[in-house]
């Protein structure tokens, strides 16, 4: 904010002196608080698997789990500066884990999931349950739950991960533990021994057969894990999935999403993890999407198909296996490029955080341009 020229000289030297005494004059800096809209820092960015498979590739030959425990390739957005963030809010990567390999049992502050690309035989023990994975399968792992990961199968094990790491970290709540310890089996004298995998409880299959039923959640069993802040549910199946979103393929579903459901939380309703939500979208042949806007940022990997996605300016061509971000308050829409076979997209975003902060916001365009406030402030 300009000031009057006899004050000038003053002003240059009180603010010298703010400086020095780490005081920032609101006078000065309002243009960068007061935004008129928001400034997203992460970039609309594509991530294509034809450049990452080769890197995975070499990391399985030259990188042993012994030596990185997590084979992984982060996506790095160009608009964070160097950091290992996809978004502001959101850590993703592709892993890679060969036949046989295991990673040691941890837990974490951060929320984590797991969404399989390729491969067969691979699993994630969440607290004692085994959960065997096939491409789409999403498992999650909340934060606190000890958790650790193997491939069983004959193939390299691929799968997207995504953690709310970033914005944890802006928390200063970021912890991380590996020190796992069971009582010896069989044993009167409960003693504690420090194990690198768990022991598994639960057969792969319990999540499903235990909460998959729409409308219906047993009244038995462990209290505790029901009563979470995250879902009891641990593993989404793709097979579920895909059969839901083609059972309404003929439905009129959304101008601006086309056909998409959320994962949710079975005892609530609500979003699976307390700062991640995660969706998967149909688009039929030849749908091309109305433009819609909203506060949160999202992650979105090409499940099936080929298309495009516009974020602002920026055009994203996908294929299969490829990943992409649309950061926040940034128009997009999305366009099936084959005139003649569906395409699907999965995705992560930080909404849940937007909603819980009452900082949500959504905004859309009809077929005539007209603007549509869909959540107004």
């Amino acid at each position: 904010m300009p000031v009057s020229a006899e004050f000038a000289a003053e002003q240059e030297a009180l603010t010298a002196k703010s400086r020095g005494l780490h005081l920032v004059q609101f006078w000065t800096s309002s243009p960068e608080i007061e935004n008129q809209v928001p400034r997203p820092s992460p970039k609309p960015y594509l991530w294509r698997w034809s450049d990452m498979r080769p890197h995975l590739d070499w990391a399985s030959r030259a990188i042993g789990v012994e030596d990185a425990e997590r084979r992984s390739l982060l996506f790095s957005n160009p608009g964070l500066g160097g950091k290992y963030y996809a978004t502001q809010t959101l850590l993703a990567a592709y892993s890679l884990y060969n036949p046989g390999e295991t990673a040691p049992v941890h837990r974490h502050t951060s929320c984590a999931s797991r969404f399989a690309i390729a491969g067969d035989g691979g699993y994630t023990t969440v607290n004692g349950e085994k959960c065997l994975m096939a491409r789409g399968d999403l498992i999650i792992t909340p934060a606190g739950l000890w958790h650790d990961h193997g491939n069983d199968g004959s193939e390299p094990l691929i799968w997207m991960d995504a953690l709310d790491l970033p914005y944890v970290e802006s928390l200063n709540c970021s912890l991380f533990e590996f020190d796992y310890f069971e009582e010896v089996a069989g044993s009167n004298s409960h003693e504690r021994v420090k194990q690198t995998r768990q022991t598994i409880r639960l057969e792969s299959g319990h999540s499903e057969k235990t909460y998959a039923r729409g409308g219906l959640v047993p009244l038995f069993g462990d209290e505790a894990r029901k009563r979470g802040r995250h879902s009891p549910k641990y593993h989404y199946s793709w097979a579920a999935t895909r059969e839901a979103l083609y059972g309404m393929r003929n439905e009129q579903g959304s101008p601006y999403e086309g056909i998409i459901v959320e994962y949710t939380n079975p005892t609530t309703g609500g979003s699976v993890m307390p700062n991640m939500s995660f969706r998967a979208q149909l688009l039929r042949g030849g749908e091309a999407t109305l433009p819609y806007r909203d506060s949160s940022s999202t992650i979105y990997c090409a499940l099936e198909g080929k298309g495009r996605t516009q974020v602002g300016d920026v055009t994203l061509e996908w294929q299969e296996n490829d990943v992409f971000v649309a950061p926040n308050w940034m128009w997009r829409t999305h366009t099936n490029a084959s005139p003649d076979r569906e395409a699907v997209l999965y995705s992560v975003s930080d909404m849940p955080i937007i909603e819980r902060s009452g900082v949500l916001r959504r905004q859309a365009k009809s077929a005539n341009g007209e603007l549509l406030d869909l959540v107004p402030f």
